[in-house]
């Protein structure tokens, strides 16, 4: 009797562990700026700010999750660093700087004060580990990347990533929802934005929201970001929409 209920306590505590692993993460982070020439105040301004995993699963989960940050929200491509991400933020910088010297020589060449402001720009990103289905063993990752390059505004977008923490795997809508149900899921996350939204916002809508692999998840549901002009205008901002896993239950795999 003795030694079934410890059994059991030891079962029970491995059960609690699982559900509630936790991941052991690190960041690196830099900024700086390069002029672009003596006298004039335009310059190259840069930063980054990226989280990446350090521990709390196996290795070959880690260094698959490290490489999909890498390949999507460093280097747009193949990493070469071994899943070694402050050394693609290095690669990234270096790149970022000398294309910014490229682009800029021929103006240096014939160099008019007047023009200079045109090349004041600044690229940022960052990057970090957020909400997590700790029942489905599911980790969100945010990725956000700004830049100006001159005009009214810059641009910027956020995009998340879901991983699957027992296979290091990014999960899309395809691995988590049934086949066919787009449209149904499409009307479920126009009715959650509609009640969502004041009558004046709503009129500034161009497009309803569809499922467009940008999500994260929570231990409440999934929730779909939605970036400027891609359904709104830039005023709106990021706009995000959300459904309970309540309501998704009937199309989920």
């Amino acid at each position: 009797m003795k030694t079934s209920a410890i059994l059991y306590a030891t079962a029970a505590l491995l059960l609690l562990a699982g559900c509630t692993q936790e991941i052991k993460t690190s960041a690196v982070s830099d900024e700086g700026s390069v002029p672009l020439m003596e006298g004039t105040e335009a310059c190259l301004s840069y930063g980054y700010d990226i989280e990446y995993l350090t521990g709390g699963v196996p290795k070959e989960v880690k260094d698959k999750i490290n490489n999909h940050i890498i390949r999507t929200q460093i280097l747009s491509g193949e990493d070469e660093t071994g899943a070694d991400v402050p050394a693609a933020c290095k690669i990234w910088e270096e790149s970022l700087v000398d294309g910014y010297k490229t682009d800029t020589d021929d103006f240096i060449d014939e160099y008019d004060e007047q023009q200079a402001w045109m090349f004041d720009w600044e690229f940022k990103i960052t990057g970090k580990f957020t909400s997590a289905c700790k029942a489905r063993k599911l980790q969100s990752y945010c990725a956000e990347s700004s830049d100006y390059t001159g005009g009214a505004h810059g641009m910027y977008g956020i995009y998340y990533t879901v991983f699957d923490l027992r296979t290091g795997d990014a999960v899309t809508e395809k691995e988590l929802f049934l086949d066919g149900c787009e449209e149904e899921l499409s009307e479920l996350l126009d009715e959650s934005m509609l009640n969502s939204l004041g009558e004046e916002d709503r009129e500034y809508l161009f497009a309803g929201p569809t499922p467009n692999g940008n999500f994260y998840v929570d231990d409440a549901g999934v929730n779909w970001v939605y970036n400027p002009y891609e359904i709104a205008p830039y005023a709106m901002g990021t706009i995000t929409v959300s459904l309970t896993w309540d309501k998704l239950k009937p199309f989920l795999r």
